[in-house]
């Protein structure tokens, strides 16, 4: 048989085990979503239908079309979700990376009606929301990064960096492995959650908003809900901001952003690598002297 021929033959093959896994995939996808859904509607008064899911091998993503969350006394749809996506998850060990997206997320007419009064701009937009954490077993190092945009509107994120989070991403994955436990093992769970989280190591934080056309209407809005006008609000905000005794650099930010709602960021970083514990003592005792506290944050604000 000629190389090309053979060369063809494994192609085809590898081609229909790749379908095949798919398919099986896709199943056992399906059968976890219904399994989730049923669990979530059992523990809390909401309830979710949705149209579909889909397993992509490859990303190790699972996928959810068309969802409709809804009051489970009352019936009536509060949301409805046009994907939701979770990629990277791993039930038997610590994932690097995992990522869940929800996409084109939308108001039920009985949310809209009540959100109306108090900022209409957020009405008719759709939302999208993704949250991401990537960890470095090599280190301990973890990233965790989450986002809402409202389109037309506003976006905002939210990020940090941690140090020596091994034994958070451990105990997680315990916890997540344990099914029914006694009460005494749900307080020792508890005792080392909290352990572990003490011991984190905070390095980095990074909180933004990114304006966009329809912002200065909804900051609008909800000024006039508090009778108040955006030239009054600049005045109230100048004279606050006099009183905070920060770098001019940060304040000119700020003052910035409330002028122009185009673009507003703060950083703040750990030079020194310390646990939570630490870092909360070091930050009390230089609550009286703001400056040296910026300086230990590393504080940085930019506003347009």
């Amino acid at each position: 048989m000629k190389k090309s021929t053979i060369m063809l033959a494994m192609a085809g093959v590898l081609s229909a085990a790749v379908v095949g896994a798919h398919f099986y995939a896709n199943q056992q996808a399906e059968l976890v979503v219904q399994e989730q859904i049923t669990q979530f509607a059992e523990q809390s008064e909401l309830l979710i239908e949705h149209q579909g899911s889909s397993y992509n091998l490859f990303t190790n993503t699972i996928k959810v079309q068309s969802l409709e969350i809804k009051d489970a006394a009352e019936q009536q749809v509060l949301l409805n979700i046009g994907e939701f996506s979770l990629q990277g998850y791993e039930a038997d060990k610590i994932s690097e990376f995992t990522e869940v997206k929800l996409a084109n997320v939308t108001l039920s007419p009985v949310l809209a009606a009540e959100l109306e009064p108090q900022a209409a701009t957020l009405v008719g937009t759709s939302y999208a929301l993704t949250s991401s954490l990537r960890y470095n077993p090599d280190n301990g190092n973890s990233q965790f990064k989450s986002s809402v945009e409202a389109d037309g509107v506003v976006g905002v994120e939210f990020n940090f960096d941690l140090g020596n989070s091994a034994e958070l991403m451990a105990t997680s994955l315990e916890m997540q492995q344990s099914t029914e436990m006694t009460l005494e093992q749900e307080l020792q769970m508890q005792s080392k959650l909290i352990s572990a989280v003490q011991s984190l190591q905070p390095q980095t934080l990074t909180f933004a908003i990114a304006g966009q056309p329809k912002l200065d209407a909804l900051v609008t809005e909800l000024l006039t809900n508090q009778g108040l006008s955006k030239e009054q609000f600049q005045q109230m905000l100048a004279m606050q901001l006099a009183q905070v005794p920060v770098s001019e650099e940060a304040k000119q930010g700020l003052s910035g952003f409330a002028a122009g709602l185009n673009a507003l960021e703060v950083n703040v970083s750990v030079d020194e690598a310390m646990d939570f514990n630490a870092f909360s003592q070091q930050v009390q005792s230089l609550a009286a002297d703001p400056e040296a506290l910026e300086k230990f944050l590393n504080l940085k604000i930019t506003g347009s």
